[in-house]
């Protein structure tokens, strides 16, 4: 009896035949229950895929004579199959017998079917013909029934408990975020050989190869289980909510579980107003670039610090520090350059990287600069004062000979 009530608690108690002989001195056997697995207190949970599971049918002779020979054959149908091998080749049955042998008056025997279950199986509980053998032993008689039996089949049905993301902000531009998704099986099945895969689509990409999938394997019935995912966000991102598929890979189809809810925020955006100068020249010392610079998002920047990274022909002081930039501010950034007198003329593209902290979140970002160099020619000053003296020359000569030529002329 306890055996029983265990049975019908867990729901795989299989529906009773029906005896098909009555009377004083005849074996009579029936189906008295049915389960997955082969420990009815303990009995399995199978799964649309599983491959060689065992289904156990249990017969009890409810009669008072020895039911002798008894052969019980299961006529199989979807989700169930069987299949048995011979010279090496594979086949398909529609029914599975089994040979129970001799079962005495009051005896139960059970009967272990292996099976497989079709991948695209759907949840719930199937009915089977069972067609049983046997002989009465006092009586001498053949004795032929039918038990429909009652299979039932589960699935895991997994929701998502909680969304966490390392850092907790993002903003474009993040990269190698950790995506910490838990997930809970609340269906009456287990969830089993789960390839968990996120759909992701733009802004959202994998960090590498195959962080945006995760195998967390078997999930029984009433757990849950964590899957860590690793995503960049596009520097292009617009700030706002997002949706991502949370999925189970099978094949080549992602099988939606839910949905998360992302949220990128906005990240500052600064513009580069001015360059003054931009055009310098290779064997300058201690030029001063002046660099303005303006915050065009709506939230200000703390700890404001802008570096300019330079190739091999450029030195000097290269970092300036700005401080608190309110949304719309603009500040000038001042960096003193030395020009290598072996540079190339030509344009060159710098870097112009950006550190600050925004809501206490370390950000960074990084643009083009662009400096031209300019061919090596004689200094300013040498090239003023040789235009002042050519002015000085040319207008020297030109009062000298008015003068001879008032000299030159008879008075009238």
């Amino acid at each position: 009896m306890a055996v029983l009530a265990c049975l019908l608690a867990v729901g795989v108690f299989s529906q009773q035949a029906t005896p098909s002989v009555s009377g004083i001195g005849v074996a009579n056997v029936v189906v008295t229950s049915v389960y997955w697995g082969s420990n009815p207190m303990n009995p399995s949970t199978p799964h649309p895929g599983d491959v060689n599971v065992q289904l156990s049918i249990v017969l009890s002779n409810v009669g008072d004579d020895v039911a002798r020979g008894l052969n019980a054959t299961l006529v199989l149908g979807p989700p169930l199959t069987y299949n048995y091998y011979l010279n090496g080749a594979q086949y398909p049955a529609v029914a599975v017998s089994k040979i129970a042998g001799d079962i005495n008056a009051g005896a139960s025997f059970t009967l272990g079917y292996t099976v497989n279950i079709d991948p695209n199986a759907k949840e719930g509980t199937y009915r089977y013909n069972l067609q049983l053998s046997y002989n009465s032993a006092r009586e001498l008689q053949q004795i032929n029934s039918k038990a429909m039996i009652d299979v039932p089949i589960w699935k895991g049905e997994l929701h998502i408990q909680a969304v966490v993301t390392l850092p907790t902000k993002l903003y474009p531009g993040s990269k190698q975020v950790l995506l910490k998704v838990g997930i809970v099986n609340s269906g009456v099945g287990a969830a089993k050989d789960l390839l968990l895969r996120l759909a992701l689509k733009p802004p959202f990409t994998a960090s590498s190869g195959s962080s945006d999938q995760v195998y967390v394997g078997n999930i029984p019935a009433g757990q849950g289980s964590e899957a860590d995912f690793i995503v960049d966000v596009g520097s292009d991102a617009q700030f706002g909510q997002y949706s991502v598929i949370l999925g189970e890979q099978v094949g080549q189809n992602i099988i939606s579980i839910g949905e998360l809810t992302l949220y990128v925020n906005e990240k500052v955006g600064f513009d580069i107003v001015s360059v003054t100068p931009d055009i310098v020249s290779a064997g300058d010392s201690g030029r001063v670039i002046r660099v303005e610079l303006k915050n065009n998002g709506s939230v200000k920047a703390d700890s404001v610090r802008v570096q300019l990274r330079v190739g091999n022909f450029f030195t000097g002081t290269l970092t300036d520090f700005l401080g608190t930039m309110l949304a719309g501010e603009t500040k000038v950034a001042f960096f003193t350059v030395d020009i290598d007198s072996k540079a190339q003329p030509g344009k060159y593209n710098l870097d112009l990287r950006f550190d600050w902290t925004q809501e206490d979140n370390a950000l960074d970002n990084t643009q083009t600069l662009a400096l031209t160099v300019a061919t090596t020619g004689a200094p300013v000053t040498l090239i003023a004062i040789g235009i002042v003296a050519l002015v000085v020359v040319v207008g020297y000569s030109f009062i000298r000979r008015r003068r001879m030529k008032a000299t030159q002329t008879p008075p009238k």
